[in-house]
């Protein structure tokens, strides 16, 4: 079984996959227009970090 599919199919994934999905949603609705770069970058990680979980391989 490789890497991916490791992620892929780990049952505790999907509590960590709803987990993050809330923290996105929560960072999401703390943007303002000036700031919250920090915010920004923490979202694209954990978009990227849901990927992962998912098996979705990221556009780089």
């Amino acid at each position: 079984m490789n890497q991916k599919q490791k992620h892929k199919d780990f049952p505790g994934n999907l509590i960590k996959i709803k987990l993050i999905e809330d923290e996105i949603e929560y960072a999401k609705s703390q943007l303002q227009q000036h700031n919250t770069g920090h915010i920004h970058t923490a979202i694209g990680w954990m978009e990227h970090r849901l990927n992962q979980l998912k098996g979705i391989e990221d556009d780089e």
